[in-house]
């Protein structure tokens, strides 16, 4: 199975579409959106149904989860804040209803999806967790590897022997997974890159070959 895996969309219905053209290629299976589908942007309401069109499986990330939690909505700074409510007020029901049942993580096959930090973590960045948080996650999963999003950086972990190998991703590669170690990505992001190259990236992890492939798009 071909699993096409990306993660904070943030309304950008542009890219969001450049990246599906893109994916054609590989004959995905399903796709998976690890969060952030809305807020900053100002297509979201094409931006939802293009992911719907898609038969998207979404979880749900931080700003998903302040658009229903108005006392986590008040931790955003106006900046943040004035963005996503602007997104909110011109969706259409269908597209809340969408949202609203974005999970809070996911397994599938030998794969763990979650917004920030595994195992459900909507709004801790993995960067702020320590080693030994990460080293029970591995050591006390069956799974082998684990996407996540929210931090907008594209870094994957590799984790063998106790020890952890950590390497930002600048481009397009192929990854051979090894059955003697896990793996955490952090998929980067479609509309808002905190890397320091603007493409959309996202990941297609074939469970049978155990391949792992990063690609980045310019829309």
């Amino acid at each position: 199975m071909k699993f096409a895996v990306f993660s904070d969309v943030h309304s950008s219905y542009s890219k969001m579409l450049a990246v599906f053209a893109d994916m054609e290629k590989y004959k995905v299976d399903q796709y998976i959106c690890l969060g952030d589908i809305i807020g900053y942007g100002d297509q979201p309401e094409e931006t939802i149904r293009l992911l719907m069109s898609k038969h998207v499986i979404a979880v749900r990330g931080n700003h998903e989860l302040a658009m229903f939690d108005p006392d986590y909505l008040e931790l955003f700074p106006k900046s943040i804040k004035q963005p996503l409510l602007d997104n909110i007020a011109v969706i259409s029901n269908t597209s809340v209803r969408y949202l609203e049942n974005t999970l809070p993580y996911l397994t599938l096959e030998n794969c763990h999806f979650v917004h920030g930090t595994p195992p459900d973590k909507i709004t801790t960045y993995i960067h702020d967790v320590t080693d030994y948080y990460l080293k029970s996650i591995f050591n006390n999963s069956d799974k082998q590897v684990f996407f996540t999003g929210h931090t907008h950086e594209l870094v994957l972990i590799t984790y063998k022997d106790r020890n952890f190998y950590r390497r930002p991703i600048r481009e397009n590669c192929v990854i051979q997974l090894g059955d003697d170690r896990k793996y955490l990505l952090n998929v980067g992001s479609i509309g808002f890159s905190r890397d320091d190259f603007e493409e959309s990236k996202y990941a297609v992890y074939d469970t049978q070959k155990k391949e792992l492939m990063i690609r980045m798009v310019k829309a």
